[in-house]
């Protein structure tokens, strides 16, 4: 090395600190060497100056060694730090090693080569992890910046979306005048396409909220049975027009007569429920879709009016369409996964489902044949009395 070694030699012993720099330059290392003689004078030398390498005997007068190491440690210094004692302990040793020392050495084994190769091994590790820190800082800066990208034009691209889809509804309503048939076909489509990228957007931006640690679920009663009504009410129509049929099934959806209420976010939970349901009318060309509420399956024994700790209701969605195959059931609620069959442009609807159901300490789930259909199950836990 071009440039002398900054060390900083920490013991109480005077004849032992000189023993050190002797070994040092007897190796011909160059070195700037200051001193301490115990915990207090070490950390103001090394909070007042910066140094290569901390030797540091382990039995100091006032605290010991390994609490020094703690301390540093604690305190964010990454100084490398040999620590030296006067008999090889290797219990000792490993306590030092996993509080943060970088190496550990008997002072009966010092000898100028050893030492200078403990010193420059110290340094060359400390440098590499100093390297390989600032990647991984790079890293997550990069991450950060694409994912601040993404936010802030996914955000600009909503405004207009939204003011294209109110023209395109005004214009179908003859708002400028008259529509032929073949303006209310072209409409029709244009106002599909621009939904379907509205809500693209809309995942995307839901989905950078989750990730970013930015969303946070509002808690409330939620009636489960009426959540289910009003998404199937939102897509009978859309069923309808493909000639599908859309049934509820609500005859396990009660205990007792009365309807499971549970707490989550309801806007959250018809978020997930919607898109679910928007899939299987998506991929299902014939047939049709089944909406079922399942009730708790255990009931506190000690008291029938309220659910335990381990208590569910389930929501299932099922339909009669294409089917996932086995491979893609296995990735489909990763991130920007789409499989084979594209149930997902973005690939982010089923993810940003999965976070929001565990944000509710609850699973969801797929079952699914090729040609056969497809079975989602939505689990969550019941910790209220029914209402």
């Amino acid at each position: 090395m071009e440039e002398p070694i900054n060390i900083l030699i920490v013991d109480d012993d005077a004849v032992d600190r000189m023993a050190v720099q002797r070994a040092l330059r007897s190796a011909s290392v160059d070195v700037v060497v200051s001193e301490a003689q115990d915990y207090d004078s070490a950390i103001a030398a090394l909070k007042a100056a910066s140094f290569d390498c901390v030797f540091a005997d382990y039995r100091l007068p006032d605290k010991d060694g390994l609490i020094l190491v703690q301390d540093l440690r604690q305190q964010e210094v990454k100084t490398p730090i040999v620590m030296l004692t006067g008999q090889g302990d290797e219990q000792l040793a490993v306590e030092l090693m996993k509080a943060g020392a970088t190496d550990y050495l008997a002072k009966s084994k010092i000898s100028p080569d050893i030492l200078a190769r403990t010193l420059r091994n110290a340094i060359r590790l400390h440098q590499a992890e100093m390297e390989a820190n600032r990647a991984k800082q790079q890293q997550e800066q990069l991450a950060r910046q694409r994912e601040d990208f993404v936010y802030r034009l996914t955000h600009d691209l909503r405004t207009p979306l939204v003011a294209a889809d109110r023209m395109l509804h005004l214009l179908q309503q003859e708002a400028f005048g008259p529509v032929t048939a073949e303006m209310v076909e072209a409409l029709s489509t244009m106002m599909e396409s621009n939904r379907n990228l509205l809500q693209m957007v809309n995942t995307i931006l839901e989905v950078y909220r989750h990730d970013a640690g930015y969303k946070t679920l509002t808690f409330a009663s939620c009636n489960l049975q009426q959540l289910v009504q009003d998404v199937a009410q939102d897509f009978i129509p859309v069923a309808e027009e493909k000639g599908l049929s859309l049934h509820l099934d609500f005859s396990e959806g009660t205990v007792d007569g009365r309807v499971v209420t549970i707490q989550g976010d309801c806007i959250e939970l018809q978020r997930v429920l919607s898109h679910i349901v928007g899939n299987a009318i998506k991929f299902t060309q014939s047939g049709s879709i089944t909406l079922r509420l399942i009730g708790a399956s255990i009931v506190a024994a000690s008291n029938p009016d309220t659910f335990n700790a381990e208590s569910f209701v389930c929501i299932e969605v099922e339909d009669t369409g294409v089917g996932i195959a086995p491979a893609d059931q296995e990735t489909l609620f990763e991130r920007y996964r789409q499989g084979d069959t594209k149930r997902a442009v973005s690939g982010l609807g089923l993810y940003l489902s999965r976070r929001i159901i565990e944000g509710h300490n609850g699973t969801i789930a797929v079952q699914s044949e090729l040609g056969r259909g497809t079975l989602f199950t939505i689990r969550l836990p019941i910790q209220r009395e029914l209402r």
